[in-house]
């Protein structure tokens, strides 16, 4: 059986605004926060809050690294090849899932 806690976490990274175009930017090379943020005009603290998230979804990946010409510590972001198949009984799983707590309290 899927995680599909995953599979939800995914989702609705995937459905927020600037996700694509970070996803999209990265996909020829891994780039660090800040360029990523001054290449698509994202601001900082956007792109930076969206690839923690796609982290946390298991959607890139992030290393540390130190840049040679300024010696200052920047965080590498590369995507994770990933796959979503989604069935109608996920999505129903899913639902059943988010509104299990809500419905015990009626």
């Amino acid at each position: 059986m899927r995680d599909m806690k995953k599979t939800q976490a995914q989702l609705k990274i995937l459905g927020k605004r600037h996700t694509w175009e970070i996803l999209t930017h990265i996909l020829n090379g891994s780039k660090y926060i800040t360029q990523i943020a001054e290449e698509t005009e994202i601001p900082y603290t956007t792109v930076q809050h969206r690839v923690t998230e796609l982290k946390h979804a298991d959607l890139v990946t992030i290393k540390n690294e130190i840049d040679t010409a300024t010696g200052k510590a920047i965080k590498i972001v590369r995507p994770n090849n990933f796959r979503l198949i989604l069935t109608p009984e996920d999505i129903e799983e899913m639902t059943k899932e988010e509104k299990g707590p809500i419905l015990r309290l009626k």
